[in-house]
């Protein structure tokens, strides 16, 4: 049976069903207006001392404040700057391109490496790639670059200086150097991709040095530690010594060169989770096998060079020769900024297999043949000879005898 409703009992429902929507509506507002002013406060903490540098300046700064893009940069590099956990970068366009192209096709200049001696002021050849216009023009081993592009080579400058024999631009530099008291200048041309390793043969143990894991880093490994093994090589020492360059992703395709098939480590985010669902890296086209192996770590070996010294140790029984690493087993990721620059950034925490007990962010890995080098040594590491570096001898003489 139909029951009707009265016109008052009606109206009184409405009223109670609007009041009831305002009700709940306010308080839904009232939260996210709490929200907003928290996080207006929150950001006006955060940038309190900037509006006050900021008004201090305007007021009595001598100089110009016109040149607003460049503090804009060294706000954004210094906030940037602030974090505390693992690696992060401010990349201005100009930086980030180079980054990238750096990582994705290596290094390029005329193809040679250096050193600068402080204790002589010498700034001086330590290798000369094969086929290089480096090579090309005459430059040799040992050579002492007195001046790049007409100007005195020199502590103060030197690093700058260096910097111009790299680039793709295809120009040449204007290179003096001496040798056996002679004195030439030459002009080889930039361009010249520079290999990601050095390698040679040292009696029956090859010498493998990792510059860095770029993109193409892995075939140049591959066919580097082949050769030495056709060679004759019974044992293979690599060098991840001052070596912070790179990517975990391609530190795990290095990697993959050497190791059986299976899980080389997963990034795991701050929530603890897989890094976006994905970030597990594996080894599946390992061709390398039969040989034993050392790695030379010391306290600048950091991010993708630890993660290949920490699974050669753990998966291909390498013994690490050496002294503690820097501890940074964190991943990084690019985001591009609207003006092309941008952020790299860390991201996650590198899980390598083996769990917890492999991890050595903020820990380091330690040597399993612990060899320290002076002061001195440290410093010149690049020039010294086998004879004269304790820890490459240490790892040459251990696997000499395989």
């Amino acid at each position: 049976m139909n029951k009707k409703i009265s016109l008052g009992m009606c109206i009184s429902l409405i009223i109670i069903s609007i009041t009831a929507t305002f009700a709940i509506t306010m308080v839904v507002s009232k939260q996210i207006y709490s929200s907003i002013i928290s996080n207006i406060s929150q950001r006006s903490e955060n940038h309190e001392a900037v509006e006050e540098i900021s008004r201090i300046i305007s007021s009595h700064y001598f100089g110009s404040v016109d040149d607003t893009a460049n503090m804009n940069a060294s706000l954004a590099e210094g906030y940037v700057n602030g974090l505390d956990v693992g690696i992060n970068r401010y990349l201005t366009a100009a930086e980030y391109a180079d980054y990238n192209a750096k990582l994705e096709g290596g290094v390029k200049g005329i193809g040679v490496e250096t050193f600068f001696k402080a204790q002589t002021n010498q700034l001086i050849v330590t290798h000369v790639y094969e086929n290089s216009p480096a090579e090309k023009a005459g430059l040799q081993k040992n050579d002492i670059i007195t001046a790049i592009n007409n100007e005195t080579v020199h502590i103060t400058n030197y690093s700058v200086l260096e910097q111009m024999l790299y680039g793709s631009m295809l120009s040449s530099v204007q290179v003096e150097y001496e040798r056996n008291g002679e004195t030439k200048v030459v002009e080889p041309m930039l361009g010249f991709s520079i290999p990601g390793v050095i390698a040679r043969l040292e009696g029956n143990v090859g010498y493998v040095k990792i510059n860095g894991f770029y993109k193409n880093t892995a075939s140049e490994f591959k066919e580097a530690v082949e050769k030495l093994i056709d060679e004759g090589a019974t044992a293979v020492v690599f060098d991840v010594r001052n070596t912070d360059d790179g990517s975990i992703k391609y530190a795990a395709q290095v990697i993959d060169v050497i190791v059986p098939t299976g899980t080389i480590a997963t990034a795991k985010g701050k929530d603890g989770s897989t890094y976006k669902g994905n970030a597990v890296f594996t080894s599946e086209n390992s061709s390398i096998s039969g040989v034993n192996f050392a790695v030379l770590i010391n306290k600048k070996t950091a991010g993708p060079a630890e993660l290949f010294a920490c699974i050669m140790r753990d998966v291909a029984r390498a013994q690490l020769v050496g002294s503690d690493t820097a501890g940074i087993g964190t991943m990084q990721e690019l985001f591009t900024l609207e003006d092309g620059g941008a952020v790299l950034l860390t991201v996650a925490l590198i899980e390598p297999v083996g769990g917890e007990a492999a991890i050595y962010n903020d820990i380091g890995l330690k040597p399993t043949i612990p060899v320290d080098l002076s002061v001195e040594d440290t410093a010149n590491l690049e020039i010294l000879t086998p004879a004269q570096d304790a820890q490459l001898a240490a790892a040459l003489n251990m696997l000499a005898g395989y």
